[in-house]
Protein backbone atom coordinates (compact mmCIF):
# COMPACT_ATOMS: atom_id res chain seq x y z
CA UNK A 1 0.00 0.00 0.00
CA UNK A 2 1.23 3.48 -0.87
CA UNK A 3 0.88 4.81 2.67
CA UNK A 4 3.01 7.52 4.18
CA UNK A 5 5.04 7.09 7.32
CA UNK A 6 4.66 9.68 10.04
CA UNK A 7 1.08 10.65 9.21
CA UNK A 8 -1.97 9.33 11.02
CA UNK A 9 -4.56 10.45 8.47
CA UNK A 10 -4.79 11.31 4.77
CA UNK A 11 -4.00 14.84 3.57
CA UNK A 12 -7.10 16.87 2.72
CA UNK A 13 -6.19 18.79 -0.45
CA UNK A 14 -7.65 21.27 -2.96
CA UNK A 15 -6.83 22.00 -6.58
CA UNK A 16 -5.43 25.51 -6.15
CA UNK A 17 -5.36 28.44 -8.58
CA UNK A 18 -4.97 32.23 -8.16
CA UNK A 19 -8.58 32.72 -9.26
CA UNK A 20 -9.75 31.15 -6.01
CA UNK A 21 -8.44 34.21 -4.14
CA UNK A 22 -10.81 36.72 -5.80
CA UNK A 23 -8.80 39.69 -4.52
CA UNK A 24 -7.95 38.24 -1.10
CA UNK A 25 -4.53 37.05 -0.02
CA UNK A 26 -3.49 33.41 0.10
CA UNK A 27 -3.58 33.55 3.90
CA UNK A 28 -7.07 35.06 3.99
CA UNK A 29 -8.42 32.38 1.68
CA UNK A 30 -6.54 29.32 2.94
CA UNK A 31 -6.28 29.68 6.70
CA UNK A 32 -10.06 29.28 7.27
CA UNK A 33 -9.88 26.15 5.10
CA UNK A 34 -6.98 24.87 7.16
CA UNK A 35 -9.32 24.95 10.16
CA UNK A 36 -11.49 22.46 8.22
CA UNK A 37 -8.51 20.12 7.85
CA UNK A 38 -6.95 21.34 4.59
CA UNK A 39 -3.22 20.51 4.68
CA UNK A 40 -2.23 20.09 1.02
CA UNK A 41 -2.72 21.80 -2.34
CA UNK A 42 -2.45 20.62 -5.94
CA UNK A 43 -1.27 22.91 -8.75
CA UNK A 44 -1.31 22.39 -12.52
CA UNK A 45 2.09 23.16 -14.03
CA UNK A 46 1.10 25.14 -17.12
CA UNK A 47 4.24 27.23 -17.52
CA UNK A 48 3.14 28.50 -20.95
CA UNK A 49 0.00 30.10 -19.52
CA UNK A 50 -0.17 33.88 -19.24
CA UNK A 51 -1.02 33.57 -15.55
CA UNK A 52 2.01 31.39 -14.72
CA UNK A 53 3.95 34.20 -12.93
CA UNK A 54 0.95 34.68 -10.64
CA UNK A 55 0.61 30.91 -10.19
CA UNK A 56 4.28 30.39 -9.32
CA UNK A 57 4.15 33.21 -6.77
CA UNK A 58 1.10 31.57 -5.19
CA UNK A 59 2.87 28.19 -5.03
CA UNK A 60 5.80 29.76 -3.21
CA UNK A 61 3.47 31.57 -0.80
CA UNK A 62 1.58 28.35 -0.07
CA UNK A 63 4.89 26.64 0.69
CA UNK A 64 5.69 29.41 3.19
CA UNK A 65 2.27 28.88 4.78
CA UNK A 66 3.22 25.26 5.41
CA UNK A 67 0.98 23.45 2.94
CA UNK A 68 2.18 20.25 1.30
CA UNK A 69 2.40 20.82 -2.45
CA UNK A 70 1.43 18.35 -5.17
CA UNK A 71 1.45 18.85 -8.92
CA UNK A 72 -0.53 17.99 -12.01
CA UNK A 73 1.51 17.76 -15.21
CA UNK A 74 0.08 19.83 -18.09
CA UNK A 75 -2.17 17.72 -20.31
CA UNK A 76 -3.98 20.01 -22.76
CA UNK A 77 -3.07 21.12 -26.26
CA UNK A 78 0.42 20.04 -27.29
CA UNK A 79 1.02 18.30 -23.96
CA UNK A 80 0.59 14.66 -24.92
CA UNK A 81 2.88 11.70 -24.24
CA UNK A 82 2.20 10.16 -27.66
CA UNK A 83 5.48 9.36 -29.41
CA UNK A 84 7.64 9.42 -26.27
CA UNK A 85 8.88 5.86 -26.81
CA UNK A 86 9.85 6.64 -30.41
CA UNK A 87 10.91 9.44 -32.69
CA UNK A 88 9.18 12.20 -30.67
CA UNK A 89 10.96 11.42 -27.40
CA UNK A 90 13.22 14.49 -27.42
CA UNK A 91 10.39 16.76 -28.53
CA UNK A 92 8.01 15.58 -25.80
CA UNK A 93 10.78 15.58 -23.20
CA UNK A 94 11.73 19.18 -23.97
CA UNK A 95 8.08 20.20 -23.77
CA UNK A 96 7.55 18.71 -20.31
CA UNK A 97 10.99 19.21 -18.76
CA UNK A 98 10.57 22.87 -17.59
CA UNK A 99 7.39 22.02 -15.68
CA UNK A 100 8.90 18.91 -14.12
CA UNK A 101 12.12 20.66 -13.14
CA UNK A 102 10.04 23.38 -11.48
CA UNK A 103 8.19 20.70 -9.51
CA UNK A 104 11.53 19.18 -8.49
CA UNK A 105 12.71 22.50 -7.06
CA UNK A 106 9.56 22.89 -4.98
CA UNK A 107 9.59 19.25 -3.90
CA UNK A 108 13.08 19.67 -2.43
CA UNK A 109 11.62 22.08 0.12
CA UNK A 110 8.75 19.83 1.26
CA UNK A 111 8.73 17.27 4.05
CA UNK A 112 6.45 14.68 2.41
CA UNK A 113 6.54 13.03 -1.04
CA UNK A 114 5.33 15.35 -3.81
CA UNK A 115 2.95 13.70 -6.26
CA UNK A 116 3.09 14.47 -9.99
CA UNK A 117 -0.25 13.51 -11.58
CA UNK A 118 0.21 12.38 -15.18
CA UNK A 119 -2.30 11.77 -17.97
CA UNK A 120 -1.51 8.79 -20.18
CA UNK A 121 -0.84 9.18 -23.90
CA UNK A 122 -3.81 9.77 -26.17
CA UNK A 123 -4.42 9.93 -29.90
CA UNK A 124 -4.96 7.87 -33.01
CA UNK A 125 -1.97 5.54 -32.69
CA UNK A 126 -2.61 1.90 -31.77
CA UNK A 127 -3.34 1.45 -28.07
CA UNK A 128 -0.28 -0.76 -27.68
CA UNK A 129 1.97 2.05 -28.93
CA UNK A 130 0.34 4.71 -26.74
CA UNK A 131 0.77 2.44 -23.76
CA UNK A 132 4.48 2.07 -24.54
CA UNK A 133 4.75 5.86 -24.72
CA UNK A 134 3.09 6.20 -21.30
CA UNK A 135 5.31 3.56 -19.69
CA UNK A 136 8.43 5.16 -21.18
CA UNK A 137 7.47 8.60 -19.86
CA UNK A 138 6.84 7.29 -16.35
CA UNK A 139 10.16 5.46 -16.44
CA UNK A 140 11.87 8.72 -17.43
CA UNK A 141 10.33 10.48 -14.42
CA UNK A 142 11.37 7.67 -12.09
CA UNK A 143 14.94 7.58 -13.42
CA UNK A 144 15.66 11.31 -13.76
CA UNK A 145 13.62 12.95 -10.98
CA UNK A 146 13.95 10.85 -7.81
CA UNK A 147 12.08 13.23 -5.49
CA UNK A 148 8.83 13.12 -7.51
CA UNK A 149 6.18 10.44 -7.17
CA UNK A 150 4.33 10.00 -10.48
CA UNK A 151 0.64 9.08 -10.33
CA UNK A 152 -1.10 7.88 -13.50
CA UNK A 153 -4.63 9.26 -13.54
CA UNK A 154 -7.81 7.28 -14.19
CA UNK A 155 -9.25 9.24 -17.12
CA UNK A 156 -12.84 9.45 -18.30
CA UNK A 157 -13.54 7.49 -21.45
CA UNK A 158 -14.50 9.11 -24.74
CA UNK A 159 -15.89 7.07 -27.61
CA UNK A 160 -13.84 8.73 -30.34
CA UNK A 161 -10.50 8.92 -28.50
CA UNK A 162 -7.95 6.40 -27.35
CA UNK A 163 -6.73 7.33 -23.89
CA UNK A 164 -4.29 5.30 -21.87
CA UNK A 165 -5.62 4.92 -18.34
CA UNK A 166 -9.33 5.20 -19.08
CA UNK A 167 -9.96 1.91 -17.28
CA UNK A 168 -8.83 0.51 -13.95
CA UNK A 169 -7.47 -2.81 -15.26
CA UNK A 170 -5.04 -1.06 -17.60
CA UNK A 171 -3.78 1.19 -14.79
CA UNK A 172 -3.03 -1.85 -12.62
CA UNK A 173 -1.14 -3.50 -15.48
CA UNK A 174 0.99 -0.45 -16.26
CA UNK A 175 1.89 0.47 -12.68
CA UNK A 176 2.54 -3.15 -11.71
CA UNK A 177 4.88 -3.56 -14.68
CA UNK A 178 6.92 -0.51 -13.63
CA UNK A 179 7.36 -2.10 -10.20
CA UNK A 180 8.49 1.00 -8.29
CA UNK A 181 7.22 2.07 -4.85
CA UNK A 182 7.25 5.67 -6.13
CA UNK A 183 4.75 5.24 -8.96
CA UNK A 184 1.04 4.70 -8.43
CA UNK A 185 -2.50 5.34 -9.59
CA UNK A 186 -4.43 8.58 -9.23
CA UNK A 187 -7.94 7.35 -8.52
CA UNK A 188 -10.15 10.05 -9.96
CA UNK A 189 -13.44 8.97 -8.44
CA UNK A 190 -15.48 11.34 -10.60
CA UNK A 191 -13.99 9.93 -13.80
CA UNK A 192 -14.53 6.42 -12.46
CA UNK A 193 -18.22 7.12 -11.85
CA UNK A 194 -18.53 8.69 -15.32
CA UNK A 195 -17.06 5.58 -16.93
CA UNK A 196 -19.37 3.28 -14.96
CA UNK A 197 -22.37 5.34 -16.09
CA UNK A 198 -21.04 4.81 -19.61
CA UNK A 199 -20.97 1.03 -19.20
CA UNK A 200 -17.59 0.31 -17.59
CA UNK A 201 -17.25 -2.59 -15.14
CA UNK A 202 -17.93 -1.18 -11.64
CA UNK A 203 -15.81 -3.89 -9.99
CA UNK A 204 -12.49 -2.82 -8.55
CA UNK A 205 -9.87 -5.14 -10.06
CA UNK A 206 -7.42 -7.08 -7.89
CA UNK A 207 -4.37 -5.02 -7.01
CA UNK A 208 -5.96 -1.66 -7.77
CA UNK A 209 -6.42 -0.24 -4.27
CA UNK A 210 -2.86 -1.03 -3.04
CA UNK A 211 -1.45 0.91 -6.01
CA UNK A 212 -3.39 4.14 -5.38
CA UNK A 213 -1.03 6.95 -4.31
CA UNK A 214 -3.27 9.96 -5.01
CA UNK A 215 -7.01 10.69 -5.15
CA UNK A 216 -9.22 13.21 -6.95
CA UNK A 217 -12.79 13.70 -5.74
CA UNK A 218 -15.57 15.65 -7.43
CA UNK A 219 -19.26 15.17 -8.13
CA UNK A 220 -21.26 14.94 -11.35
CA UNK A 221 -24.32 17.15 -11.85
CA UNK A 222 -27.63 15.65 -13.07
CA UNK A 223 -26.93 17.12 -16.53
CA UNK A 224 -23.57 15.29 -16.68
CA UNK A 225 -21.40 18.30 -15.80
CA UNK A 226 -18.17 17.06 -14.23
CA UNK A 227 -15.84 18.50 -11.55
CA UNK A 228 -18.75 19.71 -9.46
CA UNK A 229 -18.77 20.31 -5.70
CA UNK A 230 -20.12 17.47 -3.57
CA UNK A 231 -23.81 18.32 -3.88
CA UNK A 232 -25.49 15.58 -5.90
CA UNK A 233 -24.40 12.18 -4.58
CA UNK A 234 -23.59 10.83 -8.05
CA UNK A 235 -20.07 9.72 -7.12
CA UNK A 236 -19.67 7.07 -4.35
CA UNK A 237 -16.60 8.74 -2.88
CA UNK A 238 -17.58 7.90 0.71
CA UNK A 239 -17.50 4.18 -0.04
CA UNK A 240 -14.24 4.37 -1.97
CA UNK A 241 -12.44 6.55 0.57
CA UNK A 242 -13.42 4.18 3.36
CA UNK A 243 -11.99 1.31 1.30
CA UNK A 244 -8.69 3.18 0.97
CA UNK A 245 -8.42 4.39 4.54
CA UNK A 246 -9.27 0.94 5.88
CA UNK A 247 -6.11 -0.48 4.26
CA UNK A 248 -3.85 2.35 5.38
CA UNK A 249 -4.07 5.06 2.73
CA UNK A 250 -2.43 8.24 4.09
CA UNK A 251 -1.70 10.27 0.95
CA UNK A 252 -3.61 13.23 -0.49
CA UNK A 253 -7.33 13.38 -1.23
CA UNK A 254 -7.79 16.37 -3.54
CA UNK A 255 -11.14 18.07 -3.94
CA UNK A 256 -10.77 18.76 -7.67
CA UNK A 257 -13.58 21.16 -8.51
CA UNK A 258 -14.34 23.85 -11.07
CA UNK A 259 -14.53 27.24 -9.38
CA UNK A 260 -16.89 28.62 -12.02
CA UNK A 261 -19.34 25.81 -11.30
CA UNK A 262 -19.13 26.52 -7.58
CA UNK A 263 -19.98 30.18 -8.24
CA UNK A 264 -22.90 29.14 -10.45
CA UNK A 265 -24.37 26.74 -7.91
CA UNK A 266 -23.82 29.27 -5.11
CA UNK A 267 -25.69 31.97 -7.04
CA UNK A 268 -28.57 29.57 -7.68
CA UNK A 269 -28.84 28.91 -3.94
CA UNK A 270 -28.25 32.52 -2.87
CA UNK A 271 -24.99 31.62 -1.12
CA UNK A 272 -21.40 32.81 -1.19
CA UNK A 273 -19.16 30.48 -3.23
CA UNK A 274 -16.96 29.88 -0.18
CA UNK A 275 -19.95 28.28 1.56
CA UNK A 276 -20.24 25.68 -1.22
CA UNK A 277 -16.50 25.01 -1.17
CA UNK A 278 -16.41 24.64 2.60
CA UNK A 279 -19.42 22.33 2.51
CA UNK A 280 -17.51 19.94 0.22
CA UNK A 281 -14.34 20.13 2.28
CA UNK A 282 -16.28 19.40 5.47
CA UNK A 283 -17.74 16.29 3.86
CA UNK A 284 -14.26 15.01 3.00
CA UNK A 285 -12.84 16.11 6.34
CA UNK A 286 -15.36 13.96 8.20
CA UNK A 287 -14.20 10.92 6.23
CA UNK A 288 -10.50 11.55 6.68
Amino acid sequence: MHSEKGTSRPQLSLNMHPKWLKGSTASEFLLPLRELGLTALEFTLNLSSSDWPEMSSLIEECCRLGFQIHFHAPSKGAYNLAGFSGVKMKEVESLYRPAIEYAVCIARETTHPSILVVHGAKGEHPRRKLRQDTEAFLTWILDKFPNLYPSLELLFREQDKTKIGDNKVELVEIVSKLSSPRVGICWDMGHDAHNIMDGDDPAIPPGFIPLVNHVHVHDIAPDGEDHCPLLFGNVPYEKHLCQLIRVGYRRAITLEVNGYLISRFAAAEGKHPDQILKHSLRKLGKLT
